[in-house]
């Protein structure tokens, strides 16, 4: 499907390109590698004299140097170009000539000042040698530009015209706000004093900052103070690298505000932008919060204002989180049990205590079966022992913490195998505590079921006490590939999927069952029902390896007996195949014995036997020989009707013809109200006579009238009687027969619902 798109894509862009073309204009090819070889920082008032180029080199097809092909170049607005003559010529070093008599024999070509922002470019032929190397055989413009209120990024265009060179954009500067701007190279722990992160404060653009002297000041947080801050601290590197210099003595140590004289020689302007580097030694005050960020305002003569967090002080504390939240499937032991890297890390070196222990604890619907993948850094912690499978908790013991002095925070991480209760789902959370720090929950991993049913259609209308009745057709899907195993950890070993009815419910025979969706398969010759038929056993045969597998379940039949009661019947899905950690009296580990490491028993158990439940049929009442109701509602194709709410069953559904919806005559005058013995049939003359009070109706097969009380009543369609489609029994235009009854009826479209209220 991609493709495709992309393939339309293409088509109408080359519709549109054709459509777009000048009329009479040749095939232009372009064959030119542009780049502007450096990309410089200027300011919104500034110039670039000549520091980046503008480089047009050849590519498979010369320039057309013999017929005058001529490119332009734009500025955007807000620039413009600073050149001193409005004709010039350059060659492919980026050497500028103002006439071609005192160019150099390698010029390639000449440049005419069309505007402020515009100049065109021809190729010169004398300058294009083959012997040249690629580096030398190209057009090198050096950039004189002037900014003047431009913002963001500035784009130069080039326009091929009828020159085989490549037209594009391209970025030759970025406009800075501001003089200098301010980053911190990390942000560093600390805890009563420490240095916080390196403080670099870049020029914007060369000559951002002017010469002479300017007091930057750096403020720290009131509840922090400067410690004993030197000129050793400062670094210059750029243009200023023996350009500038601490000028005097540095104020505010003691203080939370640092005034530092920074000279410099001479300014930088159209040169390297230029640098200072400072390391902040910093100390907190007595009032200072633990776990706070530590920020520093910079301010003060040429510089900008600006904001920076060099460090985190001293909150003794620990965050646990994960690298992905997996899907893992209830009631199994495999792959699909495992969570991704789970880290618990300190929010400050020193936070965890030595010979603690830190307590990991999980739901109680979850059993911990494995700590694998374990890594600790900056911290010496062994991974946890004698995991039993019968607990939902573990403890790792701290053995050599981390201290306040470390740069880095310590650090454990690991993965947890997990056992989950067959029909728990939703959100797993881990509980940390313990060790040192305070409690903390996250999410680690979400349980799913590790199948899902979907019944096709509307379930099953069943009756109590009745034998052999319908049932609907359902599918059973596996949460993943391979969830549904042939070869299972738990105790019976062989792998079946077991679907249990409700307590009175039996198969009345063994329905069909198939693979539609997956490469798995089942032993079909082996699908039987069990327990005295109330479940039945589909074995698995092979797992699926490709995606996951699809069953479907049809021709199913159903017995009810008479302790069923009424509502709805459900089916659950289990067996060994599906739920793998069912034992009932459950006690963890399938067999004895702890986790030494080459015990390959099983992990936690629980009591659980299945994992999903649906719904596979509804109980009715069969219809009354009588009524008195006021509120009835058909419903196309639909077998059952509702009589003041409750549902009563029809051997034809309601359908339509001629674009009319026509009910079954004996049970549409049944809901309004009339007995069987006030209908007659005559098979004869296939004519039906309804008698309901002083009214007396009849109606012929094949007639488009009712004949009431001796009266015609024309139809615009005819009574109705079909083997196939109205299994043979007489269907009546329910608008006529109602009014014939005096009743009144609506229909509800979007739910194809008839509903008919007794006057």
């Amino acid at each position: 499907m991609k493709t495709n798109k992309a393939l339309k894509v293409l088509t109408t862009s080359a519709l549109l390109a054709s459509v777009a073309a000048p009329f009479g204009a040749g095939v232009v090819s372009a064959n030119s590698t542009n780049l502007v070889d450096k990309r410089v920082q200027v300011g919104s008032n500034s110039e670039i004299n000549g520091t980046s180029h503008l480089i047009v080199k050849e590519d498979d097809t010369k320039f057309g140097v013999s017929t005058g092909d001529t490119f332009r170049v734009e500025l955007p607005a807000g620039t413009e170009w600073k050149f001193s003559d409005s004709e010039f010529y350059v060659d492919g070093s980026g050497n500028v000539y103002s006439s071609e008599s005192s160019a150099s024999p390698d010029t390639k070509a000449k440049v005419n000042v069309i505007s402020s922002r515009t100049i065109e470019v021809r190729p010169l032929g004398n300058g294009f040698k083959s012997g040249d190397p690629d580096s030398k055989n190209a057009i090198n413009i050096p950039l004189h530009v002037k900014v003047n209120g431009a913002s963001g990024e500035l784009k130069l265009k080039i326009d091929s015209m009828n020159s085989t060179v490549t037209s594009g954009e391209y970025v030759f500067a970025t406009v800075n706000t501001g003089n200098t701007r301010a980053v911190v190279d990390t942000v560093r722990y600390i805890g009563k004093n420490g240095i916080g992160g390196q403080i670099r404060i870049d020029e914007n653009f060369a000559g951002a900052i002017s010469a002479g002297t300017h007091s930057l000041k750096l403020k720290l947080p009131s509840n922090f103070e400067w410690d004993d801050m030197s000129s050793g601290e400062i670094k210059f590197g750029g243009s200023f690298f023996g350009n500038a210099k601490v000028d005097g003595a540095i104020i505010g140590n003691g203080d939370n505000t640092l005034t530092i004289p920074v000279k410099i020689s001479q300014s930088t302007s159209g040169a390297t932008p230029g640098y200072i580097y400072i390391t902040p030694k910093i100390k907190a005050k007595s009032d200072a919060a633990k776990g706070t960020d530590v920020t520093v305002n910079i301010s003060g003569g040429d510089f900008s204002d600006a904001d920076l967090t060099v460090a985190k002080y001293g909150d003794y504390d620990a965050n646990i989180k994960v690298e992905k939240v997996e899907e893992l499937v209830a009631g199994k032991f495999d792959e699909y049990t495992k969570t991704a890297k789970i880290t618990i890390e300190e929010s400050v070196p020193g936070s965890f205590y030595k010979d603690r222990d830190i307590d990991v604890k999980f739901p109680s619907w979850v059993k911990v079966v494995e700590v694998s993948d374990w890594s600790t850094s900056g911290v010496k912690a062994n991974k946890p022992k004698n995991i039993d499978g019968t607990d939902d908790e573990f403890s790792i013991k701290i053995e050599e913490p981390t201290t306040k002095e470390n740069t880095t925070p310590g650090k454990i991480e690991f993965k947890v195998r997990l056992s989950i209760d067959a029909n728990k789902t939703g959100d797993i959370e881990a509980t940390v505590s313990g060790g040192g720090i305070k409690e903390q929950k996250a999410v680690v991993a979400k349980a799913i079921a590790p199948a899902a049913v979907s019944v096709e259609g509307d379930t099953s209308k069943l009756k109590i006490g009745a034998q052999d009745q319908e049932g609907p057709t359902f599918y059973i899907t596996e949460a993943k590939k391979g969830v549904f195993e042939k070869n299972v950890e738990g105790p019976s070993g062989n792998g079946e999927i077991i679907v249990r009815l409700a307590s009175g419910v039996k198969f009345s025979k063994v329905p069909k069952v198939e693979v539609v969706e997956g490469d798995g398969t089942i032993d079909t010759s082996n699908v039987r029902r069990i327990e005295n038929d109330n479940a039945l056993a589909i074995p698995i045969k092979g797992e699926s390896t490709s995606k996951p597998m699809k069953l479907k379940v049809s021709d199913v039949r159903l017995t009810l007996d008479r302790t069923v009661p009424e509502g709805d019947i459900e089916a659950k899905i289990g067996g060994s195949a599906v739920v793998e950690n069912y034992v009932k009296d459950s006690k963890g580990w399938v067999g004895t014995g702890l986790y030494t490491g080459t015990d390959n028993k099983n992990p936690g158990t629980f009591n659980t036997q299945h994992a999903v439940t649906f719904k596979i049929g509804s109980t009715i009442t069969p219809a009354p020989s009588d009524t008195t109701a006021k509120n009835i509602v058909f419903k196309l194709n639909s077998k059952t009707y509702t009589v003041d709410g409750k549902e009563i069953e029809m051997d034809a559904a309601p359908l339509v013809g001629w674009d009319r919806a026509y009910l079954p005559v004996r049970f549409a005058a049944n809901a309004l109200n009339v007995s069987d013995d006030q209908i007659i049939w005559d098979d004869k003359t296939s004519t039906f006579t309804i008698f309901k009070g002083d009214r007396v109706i009849s109606g012929k097969v094949g007639d488009k009238f009712l004949t009431i009380n001796g009266v015609k009543t024309p139809m615009d369609v005819p009574v109705w009687r079909n083997k196939e489609k109205t299994n043979n029994r007489v269907m009546v235009p329910i608008r006529y027969l109602a009014n014939a009854l005096n009743a009144e009826i609506n229909w509800n479209k979007e739910t194809s619902e008839i509903t008919i209220q007794v006057k």
